[in-house]
């Protein structure tokens, strides 16, 4: 009875899909059982040598039935709970690389680091948010307002998306986008310029659920900056030092509709782009500074 070990075990070994070796090999199995039943030397019994023959092959062929059945269903169930523990990985990846730039997310799943913090010293930072959106929210139902600024966010994440760049977070209507972090770049300046460019263009095709045209205001800084992944079950990626800072500044203090820059973005993009020097604004922490509207290119 041992060769019915054979036709399962060969389920064990190839799995469900290869259907036709698993057939020849029960096949294969039952017949060379049933040969050695008819050729090989036996004590009979009470009943004819037809009837303990034919008996014999009906207790074979069901007990190997059996056996194949069952393996087959074990198998089946056991792929099953492969392809959903598959699908729940491939999700859980997706969103911790929703929450966490790719080559953090790779860090924090080594387990090797117990705090993940760098500095980079050449990195740029974009504020954006609405002009007027407090008073359109105000008048707005909460669904239509998270519709909003799901339609509004979304278009900006494709946009960031396509620029290779990295999306930090939004509070409220503000929206906060990182250059050359976690990985370096050359054109760290000037490639949040080219973002902005694109956002403005997006805005200019948006509404607010009021019917109101949507305007923003986007401010850029440049310079050295400190980012990490913070806490422990609601864990996120934040960047944080002076450059924030003052790109916080030059969007607060910026002009609906155009892009301002500090001094040290401006030093890096004048070959590339052109400005106008506007009249020494008042930032906070910083005293008096002098800032530049980028021209806005022709539509």
């Amino acid at each position: 009875m041992h060769f019915l070990g054979y036709a399962a075990g060969a389920v064990l070994v190839w799995g469900i899909r290869p259907v036709a070796p698993l057939i020849v090999v029960a096949v294969v199995a039952l017949v060379f059982i049933v040969l050695l039943e008819i050729f090989a030397p036996n004590d009979g019994g009470l009943l004819s040598g037809t009837a303990m023959l034919g008996g014999f092959i009906g207790s074979v062929s069901a007990a190997t039935a059996i056996i194949v059945a069952v393996v087959f269903y074990a198998v089946r169930e056991t792929e099953k709970a492969e392809a959903v523990a598959e699908f729940e990985f491939a999700r859980s990846e997706t969103l911790l690389r929703n929450i966490l730039p790719g080559a953090v997310a790779d860090r924090l799943k080594s387990r090797t680091e117990k705090v993940i913090a760098d500095r980079h010293d050449e990195a740029s930072v974009l504020f954006a948010d609405m002009a007027g959106f407090t008073a359109a929210a105000g008048e707005t139902s909460p669904p239509d307002l998270v519709s909003f600024l799901n339609e509004v966010f979304t278009a900006f994440d494709h946009l960031v998306e396509r620029h290779g760049l990295e999306k930090i977070k939004t509070t409220g209507d503000n929206y906060m986008v990182v250059s050359g972090v976690p990985v370096a770049r050359q054109d760290h300046a000037a490639a949040l310029l080219r973002l902005g460019i694109d956002m403005l263009d997006k805005a200019k095709h948006m509404h607010y659920p009021n019917g109101g045209n949507v305007f923003i205001r986007i401010g850029i800084a440049s310079g050295p900056v400190v980012a990490g992944v913070v806490g422990m079950k609601k864990f996120f990626y934040d960047v944080w030092g002076d450059t924030v800072n003052v790109a916080s500044r030059m969007e607060s203090t910026g002009v609906p509709g155009r892009i301002q820059v500090a001094p040290e973005t401006y030093r890096r993009v004048l070959d590339e782009f052109e400005f106008e020097e506007r009249e020494p604004v008042e930032v906070k922490g910083k005293g008096k500074m002098t800032t530049w509207l980028l021209m806005q290119p022709p539509n």
